[in-house]
C-alpha cells in the first residue's frame, strides 16, 4: 500500500491498531512517500494529544528516542526524520518549542549566540531572574553545557554578556566564587544605599538592620569581614557619620 493510499483508512486508526496489537507495522512506503511529512505530523499529534494526553511540560521532559521506539514510531523517526529527535515536534507544533527547552539539543547546535538567545528567552519569558539565577537553574533549563564551553562555568559572566552592566553580582541569588572582598562589599553597600534605593539619612536610619542587610544580599561579607557587626560595616563605609544609637532596627544578629 502506497503512502498516498494510506489515508483511505485514517492513519490514526492504523496507528491505534498497531498500539492495540492488531497490526504489526504501518503499510509499506508510509513514511518514505509521506509528502511534506503530513502523515508524520498527524501521528505525532495523535501520540501526544490522544495516546499520552501530555501537556507542554510533560512533552519537554518526556520527549525521547526511547519513547518513540516504545510507541512504535522508531521507523517514522528513522525514515521521515533521518533519526533526528526534535524535528517531529517542530513539524507537528511549529514555533511551540525552542531547541533549548527540549531534553536533547541537536549536535552542533550550541554557539555563544544561541546560548545567549536561550538565556534571554528563559529569563524574560519564564522567570524572575534575581531570585533563581545560579548554576542549578541553568542546568534545569539545559544551559549548563554552553555555560561550561563558552563561559568557563561562570554564571555571572554569561549573564553580563547578555545584559552588560545591568546586574551587579551581589544582586543575584549566589555571587561568583571568591567574589567577596571588603572593597567589593563596601561598593555593594554604597551602591545599594545611594544608587539603587536612593536612601536619605533618615530613611537609612529607619531601615538599616540585619534583615535588610540579608535582603540586599550582603549577609556573607557582613559575617566574613565585620563579624556580624552591622554598624561597624556601615561605619567603615561612612566613617563617623552615624552613631550606633541612631539605628533603632539594628538588633544583634543571631
Amino acid at each position: 500500500m502506497k503512502a498516498n493510499c494510506v489515508d483511505t483508512i485514517r492513519i490514526e486508526e492504523i496507528y491505534q491498531e498497531i498500539l492495540d496489537g492488531k497490526r504489526r507495522n504501518f503499510p509499506q512506503y508510509t513514511w518514505s512517500e509521506d509528502v511534506d511529512r503530513e502523515l508524520a505530523k498527524r501521528i505525532t499529534r495523535y501520540l501526544i494529544e490522544v495516546v499520552l494526553d501530555w501537556d507542554t511540560e510533560q512533552i519537554i521532559n518526556g520527549w525521547t528516542r526511547e519513547l518513540l521506539v516504545k510507541y512504535k514510531l522508531g521507523g517514522m523517526l528513522s525514515i521521515a526524520y533521518n533519526g533526528c529527535l526534535n524535528p517531529p515536534l517542530h513539524d507537528a507544533y511549529p514555533d511551540r518549542f525552542k531547541e533549548w527547552q527540549l531534553r536533547v539539543a541537536p549536535n552542533g547546535y550550541w554557539t555563544a549566540e544561541n546560548s545567549l538567545d536561550a538565556l534571554k528567552w528563559t529569563i524574560e519569558v519564564k522567570e524572575q531572574l534575581k531570585q533563581v539565577y545560579e548554576i542549578s537553574w541553568l542546568r534545569k533549563h539545559n544551559l549548563s553545557t554552553p555555560l561550561k564551553v563558552f563561559w568557563n562555568t561562570q554564571p555571572f559572566t554569561m549573564l553580563n554578556d547578555l545584559y552588560p552592566g545591568r546586574f551587579k553580582p551581589w544582586e543575584l541569588n549566589k555571587t561568583p566564587n571568591g567574589y567577596w572582598t571588603r572593597e567589593n562589599a563596601l561598593e555593594a553597600l554604597k551602591w545599594t544605599i545611594e544608587v539603587k534605593l536612593k536612601l536619605s539619612d533618615e530613611e537609612l536610619k529607619k531601615v538599616y538592620s540585619y534583615e535588610w542587610i540579608k535582603q540586599v544580599g550582603l549577609r556573607t561579607p557582613l559575617v566574613i569581614f565585620w563579624n556580624k557587626n552591622g554598624f561597624k560595616m556601615l561605619n567603615t563605609l561612612y566613617p563617623s557619620r552615624y552613631t550606633r544609637d541612631m539605628f533603632i532596627a539594628l538588633q544583634p544578629m543571631t
